[in-house]
């Protein structure tokens, strides 16, 4: 989704990343690209996702997390939150795209296994930034 605030039109290689992210991954309920600042770029999704809302929430619980490393002297990006509950998990990674970084969140249900989300969504980011 292009909104007024974005200048340049998103590039044709995101949603390939996206759709791919996906059908590796068939537990992936969605997953929301957005802007540091708040607002969703591109999304892709199996079941009903407040994207707005989640892109919002993502940048500042990324933000939280690079703030949080550099108190205990981590410092450095590609970061990522792993949010587990009851009923699945959110994953959220840094996507450092020269001029402009964007978070990916990526959602699943709880028979997700970890090690898969993670694999799939970096690998994701490798694509959106290499494309």
């Amino acid at each position: 989704m292009l909104d007024d605030t974005q200048l340049e039109p998103i590039p044709a290689h995101f949603g390939g990343a996206l759709d791919r992210l996906l059908a590796t991954v068939p537990a992936l309920t969605g997953a929301v690209l957005s802007r540091s600042d708040g607002f969703e770029v591109l999304s892709r999704t199996r079941a009903e996702v407040p994207v707005s809302r989640l892109s919002a929430l993502s940048s500042s619980m990324v933000a939280l997390s690079q703030a949080a490393l550099r108190e205990v002297g981590m410092h450095g990006g590609g970061g990522s939150v792993l949010v587990e509950g009851q009923d699945g998990k959110l994953l959220l990674l840094e996507v450092p795209l020269r001029g402009q970084p964007m978070v990916l969140a990526a959602i699943g249900g709880p028979d997700l296994i970890t090690g898969t989300l993670l694999w799939a969504a970096r690998d994701c980011v490798r694509q959106l930034i290499q494309p």
